[in-house]
């Protein structure tokens, strides 16, 4: 597992703890998603949660 710094995919976010919870909430999604079938992944669901998190390719909406 390779060390992403917590500004590197923070960026953006109201706070750092918001982006630890993003990002959690997608590992939980991707590892749905691999217990069905529907994916094939040989990393943990983590380490992809915080890539994509970091390359902007999770969309996030706060509730007003």
């Amino acid at each position: 597992m390779n060390f992403i710094p917590i500004e590197e995919f923070s960026d953006g976010m109201e706070n750092k703890y918001m982006a630890v919870l993003v990002a959690s909430r997608e590992a939980r999604r991707l590892n749905e998603m691999r217990r069905m079938g529907r994916a094939d992944i040989n990393l943990k669901p983590i380490q992809i949660a915080l890539e994509r998190l970091r390359d902007k390719r999770v969309v996030f909406k706060e509730n007003e």
